[in-house]
């Protein structure tokens, strides 16, 4: 297999939708689309054009794909009818501190963002590796040959990574690291876009992958590189840091609405909890009577997102080290207490809403893909190193950047995160710990049978994008394609204002908002969404069009 044949023998179209009859996927790039879709063809299973696709990732869209971050993976394995969901999330190295962010004013540090010191142990290889030795067909190698050809041979730089690198060094100087300035500003400005990439050191790494397996990555010659570099550059992650990471199976968190059955992850997904609350709340109103974005239908939504992400923030951490009270957040009684205070015509403060007391007795960067095989398998998997290009550090003599998820924890209780999270003390720095997340990726399923699949990028937003998507194609009646072009809002409890994408959402819909008090504030794109739906013997595939995915099937 070459890199001519996945780029030029597949007609990929950039934000495409494809209907199949046997297999399909949807992903952020082309070439990962068409490496996916060639294993594919081949008689692979959708593990094994996962694994593929997440390790072409890493090499064609640094924004996110990694092998240096983390992720959620949901699989339905048509053979036991069950769906399984995988975390392989960060988590903190065993020399990280609390108050390790904190500036002597008290704020937090630009450290918390910004090399290597801001990296958790990353999980994303030995996350592939499980997913693959339970459930992948073919050989490891193979499943790794694509990626090292297109880091080996180049691929072509597109307009995003070249504005995107422009905007995190601007924002965060990230070509401050020798190793990123060489590999993605030559001259000291961002690659150009029409240029071709060329990762000789990334596609050393993957060789090693391919050879040694995951183990090189934490035990092996990848892993001194890591080491090393992080140590000489100020970071804190060890070896004994690596060589104890371990991927969990977790049992999936399954909602039930309107007869649909959503799996999708348990915490550490903070996201997974939004998504449950937000339809729990929702399901006592007759949303196809309020119609499709409609004032009225939009403020229910931002409502019921409001309370559920108040109950995020105080409540989810790492089920490891924190109680959870899963039983009565997801109680109908809860959801029935948070509804009474919900003002159908005007839009509450959060500042203003009390806690339900007599529920409670216990006490923009990312990536997804989705893909169906054959024989009706289903991958969900959103992976991600945090901000665009993670930390900015990438690692000296292996090529690839580490995450900066150490953000997602709770640096300073009261003050917020870099996307306006203010989080709990359930979410603090431990060693050993997991952050929590607003990855949620999806499996939907109708009369026990998958009906629809999805994820998508972009922090706080990714659970209410899910929401809407969701909505749009059961309650509205959509189309697939339709439900993801449809203009996004959104509202995360703090800050008050509610979140909107000012190029597709209408003014006339924007000023019926203020008027109900939601102090709207436009923005860009929300989300990158990669979704499949199965109905009647089809598949449709759909990569979102605000950016430069592609769907692929046959």
């Amino acid at each position: 297999m070459t890199i001519a044949f996945l780029l030029f023998a597949s007609p990929l179209l950039a934000g495409s939708t494809i209907t199949a009859s046997n297999a399909a996927l949807s992903t952020a790039s082309p070439y990962a689309t068409g490496a996916g879709l060639a294993v594919l063809k081949g008689g692979g299973n959708a593990i094994d054009a996962a694994v593929v696709v997440a390790f072409a990732l890493a090499v064609v869209h640094p924004q996110a794909g990694n092998i240096g971050g983390g992720g959620f993976l949901l699989y339905y394995d048509a053979a036991t009818e069950g769906v399984w969901a995988l975390d392989f999330r960060e988590v903190a190295p065993a020399a990280a501190k609390q108050d390790m962010y904190l500036a002597s004013d008290g704020t937090i540090s630009s450290t918390s963002r910004t090399g290597p010191l801001s990296a958790g142990v990353p999980g994303t290889v030995a996350g592939l590796a499980a997913a693959h030795a339970r459930f992948g067909t073919k050989p490891w190698k193979e499943l790794l040959a694509p990626a090292i050809a297109m880091a080996r041979e180049g691929i072509r730089v597109d307009a995003e990574m070249q504005r995107e690198l422009g905007e995190e060094d601007e924002e965060r100087k990230i070509s401050q690291f020798p190793s990123t300035a060489a590999l993605f500003f030559p001259g000291g400005k961002p690659i150009a876009a029409g240029s071709t990439l060329v990762q000789p050191d990334l596609a050393a790494t993957l060789q090693r992958l391919a050879k040694s397996g995951p183990a090189d990555f934490y035990e092996g010659e990848t892993a001194r590189r890591l080491v090393n570099g992080i140590r000489a550059a100020g970071g804190i992650i060890g070896y004994r840091d690596l060589r104890e990471y371990k991927p969990i199976w977790r049992a999936p968190l399954e909602i039930g609405f309107n007869g649909y059955a959503i799996y999708t992850m348990p915490p550490p997904s903070g996201g997974g909890m939004v998504l449950a609350e937000s339809l729990n709340i929702l399901s006592a109103y007759d949303l196809e009577k309020t119609g499709f974005q409609t004032p009225r239908s939009l403020h229910l939504l931002a409502e019921a997102e409001r309370r559920a992400y108040i109950d995020r923030n105080k409540y989810v951490g790492d089920p490891a080290s924190t109680r959870i009270p899963f039983r009565l957040l997801l109680s109908a009684e809860r959801a029935a207490l948070w509804r009474r205070s919900i003002d159908p015509d005007r839009a509450t403060l959060t500042a203003s809403l009390a806690e339900p007391a007599s529920a409670m007795t216990e006490g923009s960067d990312t990536t997804h893909f989705t893909i169906v095989d054959e024989k009706g398998n289903v991958v969900s998997l959103t992976t991600t190193i945090n901000e665009n290009f993670g930390s900015g550090f990438v690692v000296p003599g292996a090529g690839f950047l580490l995450n900066n998820e150490m953000d997602d924890f709770t640096a300073a209780t009261g003050q917020p995160n870099r996307a306006g999270l203010v989080q709990g003390v359930v979410n603090s720095i431990e060693p050993g710990k997991r952050m929590i997340s607003s990855m949620t990726p999806a499996i939907i399923m109708r009369n026990d049978r998958p009906f629809m699949a999805l994820g998508t990028r972009g922090g706080p937003t990714i659970p209410t994008t899910i929401l809407q998507v969701f909505l749009n194609v059961t309650v509205w009646g959509l189309s697939l394609s339709d439900a993801l072009a449809a203009p996004r809002y959104h509202q995360q409890a703090l800050p008050e204002e509610m979140q909107y994408e000012m190029a597709l959402a209408p003014k006339g819909m924007v000023d019926a908002l203020n008027a109900m008090g939601h102090g709207v504030r436009g923005g860009g794109p929300i989300g990158d969404v990669h979704a499949i739906l199965i109905d009647r013997g089809k598949i449709v595939a759909v990569a979102d069009p605000r950016r430069g995915g592609a769907a692929g099937g046959y």
